[in-house]
């Protein structure tokens, strides 16, 4: 689809403001977390910034084997990659690198870069946003550096993970971490109600009769059997896994969608139940008493949660919301099947691109090359990141996380990356995104404020989500 590539000039993308999915940037999430969204997902790029930001490490180094590598602007990453940097530069000691932190809208600040014609030559993505990047040809394909440094088997075959690291055939992305969304579940509360532990294979309608018996009130204190998410309200994102238990697809296709086909039973059912219910019958925190300081499983106050690996830390050990009571007596489950009996789970996948205008290809590649060995995974498992193969989740992380943080299941996650599924990949100029945008939003509040039920709701929604499409479409002809 060259007149996809085509049909923006460079000097057009570099000077929009309005990078991805149409001007709608996914921010940081909060804590020690990969970064998702644990607070609303979606920004407008108005905040955008107009120069470029300055290196928080050191300034460029002059010479040949300068490098500079761009790293998400969380606490915990800094840590991640100022660790990983020190080994590296210990093997390769002619070479020199930089880390660079963008604080605030990462996003809008690496565009500002590139137009600036002064990108770091490594750029860490989430692979959901990644296309926009590599449709405009700022990015490189990386298959002959992934043949050439013979790195194919740090690449999941899974089709998850294509659709996360390729653009139109081409490998833009390496799996560097990823994030599989997992059921949290407060092992107290269900031992509290006799509600037996959520187990592999669970159903649909197990899950709903968990949700209601777990919900209760006690001293004056209400309980809740479901969150929607880890401390702010949910979005597409995290209820996919639902829509899709019985092999119903809302779209004609996940990459690039041409028709919304958010019109069924299973679509409307499962937010009829997971929000518009779950608010009204006080099975699940309301917006309301979410913004009046959170409630999660993290509290206590809530029995299940549909959340990834990042939100570990705030259930157990020093980061622990309830760290003054011994944190949460916690485990993770695969969500409840439908009847194909699959696992849809949203399985995240991060990692990085190299700047086509980079100096320094073979700096880079050699960097890559490293945060991909065993020796690099194991840095980003200690530094509290999921490794990037489900294989070395198993291998690697599990070990560690698993006994740092006191839980059991590590097959939970690794089997959300082999078998998980992509919401959404969308090219520029388009607002929707694997998170929502535009008409999703709208219908997400319209049940989060008990506005509509999801019958009504998701009519109205589709019709929008189709001129959005339709939008995207004559845009690239």
């Amino acid at each position: 689809m060259s007149n996809v590539t085509n049909r923006v000039s460079r000097r057009t993308f570099m000077k929009s403001a309005a990078l991805v999915a149409g001007g709608a940037l996914l921010a940081a999430c909060g804590g020690a977390a990969t970064p998702q969204p644990t607070s609303p997902p979606v920004q407008k790029a108005a905040e955008a910034a107009t120069a470029a930001p300055a290196p928080t490490v050191a300034p460029k180094p002059a010479g040949p084997q300068a490098l500079r590598l761009g790293v998400w602007a969380d606490v915990q990453d800094a840590s991640v990659y100022s660790q990983m940097l020190l080994n590296f530069m210990a093997k390769q000691k002619d070479m020199q690198v930089t880390m660079e932190q963008y604080p605030g809208d990462y996003y809008a600040k690496m565009q500002a870069n590139f137009a600036a014609g002064n990108p770091a030559d490594v750029l860490y993505f989430q692979g959901w946003i990644m296309p926009a990047y590599a449709e405009n040809k700022v990015i490189m394909p990386l298959d002959d550096i992934i043949a050439s440094a013979g790195i194919g088997s740090k690449f999941y075959a899974g089709a998850n993970y294509e659709n996360l690291t390729k653009w139109h055939g081409k490998t833009y992305m390496t799996p560097t971490d990823v994030g599989s969304l997992s059921i949290f579940y407060n092992k107290d509360l269900f031992d509290k109600k006799s509600v037996p532990y959520p187990k592999k294979g669970w159903t649909w309608v197990d899950f709903q009769q968990a949700v209601q018996k777990l919900s209760f009130e006690e001293k004056g204190v209400k309980y809740y059997g479901w969150a929607q998410a880890g401390g702010w309200n949910g979005s597409y994102g995290r209820v996919d896994a639902f829509l899709r238990r019985n092999g119903y697809l809302e779209w004609d296709q996940i990459i690039e969608p041409k028709k919304a086909m958010w019109n069924s039973p299973d679509v409307v059912d499962t937010l009829q139940f997971l929000i518009y219910d779950a608010i009204k019958n006080n099975w699940s925190p309301s917006p309301d008493v979410i913004a009046g300081g959170g409630v999660g499983v993290d509290t206590g106050r809530c029995a299940m949660v549909f959340e990834g690996p990042w939100y570990i830390p705030q259930l157990w050990g020093d980061l622990a919301t309830m760290k003054d009571k011994g944190g949460i007596n916690f485990d993770v489950e695969e969500p409840p099947v439908g009847s194909t009996g699959k696992n849809t789970t949203f399985g995240h996948v991060h990692g990085h691109c190299i700047a086509t205008d980079s100096k320094n290809v073979t700096g880079a590649t050699q960097l890559i090359t490293y945060m991909l060995s065993d020796e690099g995974q194991t840095v980003i498992a200690n530094g509290g990141r999921m490794t990037g193969h489900p294989d070395n989740i198993d291998k690697i992380w599990g070990p560690i996380v698993s006994k740092k943080f006191n839980f059991k299941n590590i097959a939970a996650f690794s089997n959300g990356m082999r078998e998980g599924a992509t919401p959404l990949i969308m090219g520029q100029g388009t607002e929707l995104n694997a998170y929502g945008g535009g008409p999703i939003n709208k219908l997400w509040d319209q049940l989060l404020g008990l506005q509509k039920t999801a019958k009504d709701a998701v009519a109205e929604a589709n019709d929008g989500i189709q001129a959005l499409l339709d939008d995207y479409w004559k845009s690239r002809k």
